[in-house]
């Protein structure tokens, strides 16, 4: 049997543990807040009315999860719940003023911190994973 670290997607996942928790720890230090919570508030902003369940499905964080994101981030003000007039057990989310500018803060963060994460590769290195990317996406999504 060969050694789990030959399996791609063990590859793929150590890499992506890595990259998010370096991430995490300059969200955390810099905006307080880790990088699934603004995992959520960027879903929150580029869909605002979201309900909580389509907020997990978009996020791919389960719906516990979610809730615990969501009591967090509405205490400290970056979310707002809005009661749906026509049924009021159905809330819509939407980013507060403080959310959206922790939000634009937040991607001038990941495009930095992204910048330098792929600055090992090449441009024609960088061409050549992007494609290879789009491609086992599609293979995914069939």
């Amino acid at each position: 049997m060969p050694p789990r670290d030959t399996f791609l997607t063990f590859r793929l996942d150590q890499l992506s543990q890595t990259a998010m928790a370096k991430a995490s720890q300059v969200y955390k230090g810099q905006l307080g807040l880790n990088i699934r919570e603004l995992r959520v508030i960027r879903a929150i902003g580029d869909a605002p009315g979201l309900s909580s369940r389509a907020l997990s499905e978009a996020t791919f964080i389960e719906q516990t999860l979610i809730s615990k994101h969501l009591r967090k981030l509405v205490d400290e003000g970056h979310v707002h719940r809005q009661l749906e007039s026509a049924d009021a057990r159905k809330v819509s989310l939407h980013l507060t003023p403080k959310g959206e500018a922790i939000r634009r803060e937040a991607d001038r963060l990941g495009e930095e911190m992204e910048h330098d994460f792929l600055s090992v590769l090449t441009p024609e290195e960088l061409d050549v994973f992007n494609r290879c990317l789009a491609k086992l996406r599609r293979w995914g999504a069939a």
